[in-house]
This record gives structure tokens, C-alpha cells and sequence, in this order.
């Protein structure tokens, strides 16, 4: 909980840092409409969004302190009262090598798939890899972060992504 709250500070300094410096970025006469400063700040910007979200999330936890011994190691069950099925890498180097796995697969089925379906998918596994259950919420998430995703990078910055069978460039 301490962690997750310092990291989500330094992690929140970073992204102020590298927006303050992809903002010195001088821009070309040959730049386009996104110009060279236009990706790093919207790095910036999503890595500032999800610092927020991990200190949001650890204040939630250190008020919700679980008043009895050992509630913190409940974990919800689906209705059929038994554990979701969760994936937990021992150590740090197979945690590292599952989430590398996942982007190699990711980067084999892209041409095929498409972007959109192929980074919903990644979203999908990373959830599951790292603990997280299967279900309607988690596809619900997949998907809306395949289509922000793909809004944000092949629509709006108009960077090249494999389009797969669906949906075709714009």
C-alpha cells in the first residue's frame, strides 16, 4: 500500500518530468500535423493518468483496512463458490518473461488480427497474467481499451498499425 503510494508519486514526477522535456522538443518546418513533440507528451500524459489511478487506488486501500486477522487475504469467488483460476509467477523473472511473451504473441497475431482486436487481446492476457479474473468486466475493459487505443493512434495521430481483417484505415 505504502509502495503502490510511492510509486504512483515518483511515477507521477516522471511523467511531469518527461512532459516538461518532450515539450522542448523543437519542432520542424518538415513536422506534421502531430508535429515531434506530439506522441512523447501523450506518453506523458497516460503515464501522469495512471500514476493517478495507483495513488487514487492505494489511498482507497489504507481506508478500507480490513478490521479482522487475515481478511486481507480473502479473495472474491464466482458463484459457484470456488476460486477463479488466477496465474501467479514466483518470481520476478518469470513475471518478466510472461509479460514478454504476451508482447511476442502480440506482435505475431497483429498482422492477422489488427490492432484494435490484437492490443484488446494483449489488455485481455496482461489482466489475467497478473492476477486478475476472467469475465464480462475484464472484456469490457479489454475491448474499450483496444478501441480508445486505436482511436488515439490510428485515427486522431494517424500512426500505421497492421489493420487486420477489421476495422480498415481511415
Amino acid at each position: 500500500m505504502h509502495r503502490d503510494l510511492a510509486l504512483g508519486g515518483t511515477m507521477l514526477a516522471l511523467s511531469a518530468g518527461y512532459y516538461w522535456m518532450a515539450a522542448a522538443i523543437p519542432t520542424s518546418q518538415l513536422a506534421d500535423a502531430v508535429g515531434p513533440q506530439g506522441l512523447p507528451r501523450v506518453y506523458a500524459l497516460l503515464l501522469g493518468v495512471v500514476s493517478l489511478a495507483l495513488i487514487v487506488t492505494a489511498l482507497r486501500k489504507r481506508t478500507q483496512m480490513p478490521t479482522t486477522p487475515g481478511a486481507s487475504d480473502a479473495r472474491p469467488t464466482d458463484s459457484a463458490g470456488s476460486r477463479p483460476p488466477v496465474i501467479r509467477p514466483t518470481s520476478p523473472l518469470w513475471r518478466v518473461a510472461g509479460m514478454l511473451a504476451i508482447g511476442v504473441v502480440y506482435i505475431l497475431v497483429a498482422p492477422w488480427l489488427g490492432y484494435l482486436f490484437s492490443i484488446a487481446a494483449v489488455i485481455l492476457a496482461t489482466v489475467y497474467y497478473q492476477g486478475g479474473a476472467l469475465g464480462r468486466q475484464a472484456g469490457a475493459v479489454a475491448l474499450s481499451g483496444g478501441i480508445v487505443l486505436w482511436l488515439l493512434f490510428v485515427v486522431l495521430m494517424r500512426v500505421a498499425q497492421p489493420p487486420g481483417w477489421w476495422p480498415p484505415l481511415p
